[in-house]
Order: C-alpha cells, then sequence, then structure tokens
C-alpha cells in the first residue's frame, strides 16, 4: 500500500512541476516568476519542516501522512477551481505553492521516519532504492504523461490531476500499516516540544558524522532544484523546442534514476563504503558540463538520463545515512532539520537564480554547477585525507 501510495504521488509530482512551470511560461513568459513560485514552496519547509520533524517523532507517523496529503490534495485543487470560476492569477499559484509545501513540511519528516520504522537497518540502503525506482517510475510515467496531456487537455488539468494523485495516496497509505508504533515509547512521549527540539539538537552535536551527512543530502537536494529551474527555459530558449520535448527530456531524468535504481536494489551494499562520498558528489556533476554542451533533444536527453543516474545515487547514500545513523526514535527531527536546511538553500537559490537567468544563459548555469560539485567534492576528498592521516598518526602515538 505504502509503494502504491509513492508511485501514485509521484506520477502526479512529475505531472506537476511540467504543468506548473509551461502554465507560468504561457501567464508571464518570465523565468524569475517560475523562480519566484519555485522558491516561495520553501518558505514554510524552511520553519515547519523541524517542527514537522518533532510531530512525526511524537505521534503515528501514518495518520500524519494521511492528513497531510489531504492538505496537498485541497491546496493544488485551489489553482484549477480559481481558473474555472473565477479569474486566474499569478498570486494564486504562489498561495497555492505556499499552502502545499505547509503539507509537504509535515509530510516529509514523517515518511521519512516512517520508512525506518517499518523496515530493518541493514535493508535500508536496499529498501530505499527500491522505493525510489517505483517513484521513478511514477515521476517517469508523470513527465512523460504531462508533456502529452498539456498538449492535449492544457496545463490547468494536469494540475487538478495531480491533485488527485495526493487524495488517492493518503487512501492508500491509511491502510499501509495496522496496528501502531509509538515513536517516543519509553522515553517520555508527553515531554514538551522545546525538549524534542533541544534533544535533537545536541543529538546532531554529539554523533560522530551526522552532521555531515546532514550537509551532503543538501547538494543534490539544491543542485536538482536548480534544474528543475532551468530545464523548462534550457528547452523553450536553449533548444527552441515546446512541452512535448520537456516532457521527453525530464522524463529521461526519472528512467536514469530507475537504471541506477534497479541495480542498486540489487547489489547495494556497495553504498555503504563511506569512501566513494567524494566520487559520488563528482559524479554529480559531469552531466551537469553535458547538458550545457547540447544542442538538440536527443543530446540533452542523454545528458538528462545520466543526471538522474547520478543523482539517484546521491539520494540514496545520503538520505539513508542520515535514517540509520541516528536512533530510530529521532529519524523525523533529524530529517526535519535537514529538510529545513535544503529549503533555505533551495529558496535563496531559487529567487537568485530565477532572477539572474532574466539576463544569463542557462548553460552558464549549467557549466559553473559542474565546477561548484567538482570543488565540492574535491574539498570532501580532503576531508577524508585529513582525518585518515590524523587516525595513523594517533595510532603511531599510542604504540
Amino acid at each position: 500500500m505504502y509503494l502504491n501510495a509513492s508511485i501514485i504521488s509521484a506520477i502526479g509530482t512529475g505531472m506537476h512541476f511540467i504543468a506548473i512551470t509551461w502554465l507560468i511560461l504561457e501567464m508571464t513568459e518570465s523565468t524569475s516568476k517560475v523562480g519566484i513560485t519555485l522558491a516561495i514552496s520553501f518558505l514554510p519547509l524552511m520553519f515547519l519542516a523541524s517542527f514537522g520533524g518533532m510531530i512525526a517523532d511524537r505521534y503515528d507517523r501514518r495518520i500524519v501522512m494521511v492528513v497531510f496529503n489531504i492538505i496537498r490534495f485541497l491546496s493544488i485543487s485551489l489553482v484549477p477551481v480559481v481558473y474555472w470560476f473565477g479569474d486566474l492569477s499569478i498570486f494564486i499559484i504562489y498561495l497555492m505553492q505556499f499552502l502545499n509545501s505547509i503539507g509537504t513540511s509535515f509530510y516529509m519528516p514523517a515518511n521519512a521516519a516512517f520508512i525506518r520504522e517499518i523496515i530493518d537497518d541493514d535493508q535500508m540502503y536496499r529498501a530505499n532504492a527500491i522505493t525510489q525506482v517505483w517513484i521513478q517510475v511514477g515521476k517517469l510515467s508523470g513527465a512523460g504523461l504531462g508533456g502529452v496531456f498539456i498538449a492535449w487537455f492544457g496545463s490547468i488539468n494536469v494540475v487538478f490531476m495531480n491533485a488527485i494523485t495526493f487524495l488517492v495516496s493518503a487512501i492508500l497509505i491509511f491502510y499501509a500499516r495496522k496496528g501502531y508504533f509509538s515513536p517516543q515509547s519509553g522515553i517520555g512521549a508527553n515531554r514538551k516540544f522545546w525538549v524534542n527540539l533541544r534533544e535533537g539538537i545536541s543529538l546532531l552535536v554529539k554523533q560522530k558524522g551526522l552532521l555531515f551527512y546532514v550537509f551532503l543530502t543538501l547538494l543534490p537536494s539544491f543542485f536538482v532544484h536548480i534544474y528543475n529551474l532551468g530545464v523548462g527555459v534550457f528547452v523553450k530558449v536553449e533548444l527552441n523546442e515546446g512541452a512535448d520535448a520537456l516532457g521527453i527530456i525530464d522524463g529521461a531524468y526519472a528512467v536514469g534514476a530507475l537504471v541506477l535504481g534497479m541495480f542498486i536494489s540489487k547489489q547495494a551494499n556497495w553504498l555503504k563504503n563511506k569512501r566513494i562520498i567524494p566520487i559520488v558528489v563528482m559524479v554529480m556533476g559531469i552531466p551537469f558540463l553535458m547538458f550545457s554542451l547540447s544542442s538538440s533533444v536527443v543530446a540533452a536527453t542523454i545528458s538528462v538520463f545520466l543526471l538522474g543516474a547520478a543523482f539517484q545515487i546521491a539520494f540514496t547514500m545520503f538520505n539513508t545515512l542520515i535514517q540509520v545513523t541516528p536512533p530510530k526514535e529521532f529519524v523525523g527531527r533529524i530529517s526535519g532539520f535537514a529538510k529545513s536546511l535544503q529549503s533555505l538553500l533551495a529558496f535563496t537559490g531559487l529567487l537568485y537564480f530565477g532572477a539572474w537567468l532574466e539576463g544569463h544563459s542557462v548553460r552558464t548555469l549549467l557549466v559553473g554547477i559542474f565546477l561548484l560539485l567538482i570543488f565540492a567534492g574535491v574539498l570532501v576528498l580532503m576531508k577524508d585525507l585529513f582525518l585518515v592521516r590524523k587516525f595513523r598518526e594517533a595510532g603511531k602515538k599510542s604504540a
């Protein structure tokens, strides 16, 4: 049930991104407004995701997911309802993104904690990979169908299709598990929220490597949003193509993630090797360089396929690390804190680059992302080499 719910909501999300991006470009032809729309969705996440993590660590995570999926259904439905019965403006789209993000702020930490609740720790890498495979199947279907459906039915109707998927997902999640596991069992369910928050912050400081793993999750999260900002503009301006080409190119991301996800689901043990983290970071940058050099839909599709493959590895590895490293009763708070940081970074990045793209080429942005990821990978490698040297020196002194 849970897997089916994830697939259905992923289909809607794939359609939603294409529909909203294309709808705004049709209404305004402004990349800055696309950036503002995407950035607005991160405002609640910045301030509420950590609070949502505390909720997930106190109450039935399944019910939390159901309630806030229904909220997401209602918020997204606002745009087509206003369009059908009134005069849709860009400000209604902004409001929809804001309300939808409130639901996401509580849903995402509960979802991360729920997976840890129902899966054994030694199976988490494989479980996350399998889950992501089917989610990417959903996104692939959504992206491919989204471009076609926009051409057939119009972008506004595709937005409503996405809203329906969240309602269906809520129903399926409700039946995903019988019984109830208390996240706070044995540690005082009646503790005040500020005590829960202080405990989560203390764990981040004390537990070795946990804060570093949270930092790693920022990289794929931030750059995939910047990709989302630029891909529609790239297709429309640089390639002079339409929504159907956007659907094909964006769908290639899901195919790449799907292929790597299937491989990871069968061979997941290598992801537990933390020595490959610098390689994973640098590999994420290579498809951005290839994408920047693309001059046709075929070349862009191949580049985005590789991007999806590289990001599938990064998301699976880094997100699993922040799920399995802390104790089970802290997963909601750690995931919420990570989501808050990711949202803050994405919000500022989308606002800045949305305006920046008004006067600059998407190709330049893609090259810049490539250089930043290579630099980040080198920094992580230097950190690892420093720790290895420090460990060896300490071993010589003890001998």
